[in-house]
């Protein structure tokens, strides 16, 4: 019987991240349970391409800007999977925290975009994060303008070009009331305007209110830790970045007196534009890559209701979600014939009732693809949180999934029904890169990633993670 090494093992972490590997599994075995297995709902073909396409081009990899159907509560892009959650708190009669929000419950209908340069090494730089249409209303009406986020670390305004790429243009002043038009139309002005803007540093003093924190720049950047992954090891590359942002806020622009003059709008703290960072909230993302695979998750705090723009009561809101993306496998390429085993690593976040903070996990799975019978054997578990003191979580998952009929436009794809315990749900898997071959582990794609989504609708418990694999 062959073996291969899959990570099962703890052993140390990658900065406050867990790495895991070290067990030896048979792999003829796995291959066998995987062929075993009848076969399951038939995955038919979609409308709409199934391949990488980014607006950068050849140098990024990206998820796909659009949603090409979701399976078992979990989204399928053209290049990518993704499940997220919101906050419940905020859902509560009496909402206990109107400046912070807690909780995590399944959430369909929205769509995160991720989009990752890459150099030659496949070393990951300028993030972008693209989030729309997740229930967040400044008005208490209408969908927020789309979120377009790169944690850059000077003033401008992010937008999207004609040609969807990501841009930069500077950022207009408080008095342009052009552009900050609240100053004349009010609740009527445009809410576009106030979003996606990059306000800190700048060279005019700080004024935050008396006894708040007073931060002098809303992000730091792009953080990159290199694994060991190009060196034959199983430790993937790890990218962390994050942002306060003031988007909704009045404040970023003046306020106009009848004769013309630019003023401070009230609560200002003395001066014309925001008094500091992050007074709406904050964004974050964390991408794990190999050379052609990425697992991301990330972050969104938003203030909603905003009384300026006609909401009610001014709170916050929480969207969480993982992302699977990258330079998936040409369908047309993915094997007809044999089987292939991928090692990975496994991040997401679990609560037991819906209502308490989600705590983030980090767990081992395995992955077994049988190509003749079209069925992947999914199994995640050795979950500890991210947090401390380290502590087992309850997210253990053992599933088979159906790929794609052969050669149809769904090769590269799978997904199928799970469960944990007494959570029900999905998961959903894409293959990534060319098809190679690995002596001990079979022929196919060289590496996998997916998303995952589990719920009990009696406790609330949820589970939203997503692994990251390649063939040892």
């Amino acid at each position: 019987m062959k073996e291969i090494n899959l990570p099962f093992l703890f052993i140390g972490r990658h900065g406050k991240h867990i790495v895991m590997f070290g067990r030896r599994v048979g792999f003829a075995c796995l291959m066998a349970t995987a062929g075993s297995v009848s076969a399951q709902a038939i995955i038919n073909p979609v409308t709409g391409s199934t391949v990488m396409t980014c607006p950068e081009g050849a140098t990024y990899q990206c998820s796909g800007n659009s949603v090409l159907r979701i399976d078992n509560g979990v989204t399928l892009t053209s290049s990518g999977v993704q499940v997220y959650g919101h906050s419940t708190s905020d859902l509560a009669p009496n909402n206990p925290n109107l400046t912070g929000a807690t909780g995590l419950a399944p959430a369909t209908g929205g769509l995160a975009e991720v989009r990752l340069a890459k150099d030659a090494n496949a070393i990951p730089s300028a993030p972008v994060l693209l989030l729309s249409k997740l229930g967040l209303s400044w008005d208490g009406r209408t969908e927020r303008p789309p979120i377009i986020e790169n944690f850059g670390t000077t003033q401008g305004r992010t937008q999207l070009a004609a040609n969807g790429t990501v841009t930069d243009v500077p950022l207009p002043p408080p008095a342009n009331f052009n552009f900050f038009d609240f100053a004349l139309k009010g609740a009527n002005g445009t809410q576009a305007n106030y979003a996606n803007n990059r306000y800190f540093p700048r060279a005019e003093p700080m004024r935050c209110p008396a006894g708040q924190p007073c931060p002098t720049s809303e992000s730091t950047g792009l953080k990159v830790a290199l694994g060991d992954w190009r060196q034959g090891g199983a430790i993937s590359d790890l990218s962390i970045a994050s942002r306060l942002h003031s988007d909704g806020d009045i404040r970023a622009g003046a306020a106009q007196e009848p004769n013309g003059t630019a003023v401070a709008f009230p609560g200002g703290d003395g001066g014309i534009g925001l008094p500091n960072a992050g007074t709406k909230g904050y964004r974050s993302i964390s991408t794990w890559n190999y050379h052609v695979a990425n697992l991301a998750t990330w972050v969104s705090q938003d203030t909603v209701d905003i009384a300026e723009w006609g909401g009610g009561v001014e709170h916050n809101k929480i969207r969480r979600g993982v992302v699977a993306f990258g330079a998936v496998t040409d369908p047309a390429a993915v094997p007809v014939a044999g089987a292939a085993g991928y090692a990975a690593m496994v991040v997401g976040w679990y609560t037991p009732n819906g209502q308490s903070d989600p705590v983030p996990f980090r767990g081992t799975a395995t992955v077994v693809a049988n190509f003749v019978t079209r069925q992947l054997q999914v199994i995640i578990g050795n979950s500890v949180s991210d947090t401390e003191p380290v502590v087992p979580v309850p997210v253990a998952i053992g599933t088979n999934i159906t790929a794609g009929a052969a050669n149809s436009n769904v090769a590269n794809y799978a997904t199928g029904t799970a469960t944990a315990g007494t959570l029900t749900g999905g998961v959903s898997a894409r293959f990534f890169g060319p098809v190679v071959t690995g002596g001990t582990e079979g022929v196919g794609p060289m590496e996998i990633a997916g998303a995952f989504q589990l719920s009990d609708a009696q406790t609330g418990a949820t589970i939203t993670g997503g692994f990251l694999g390649r063939k040892p």
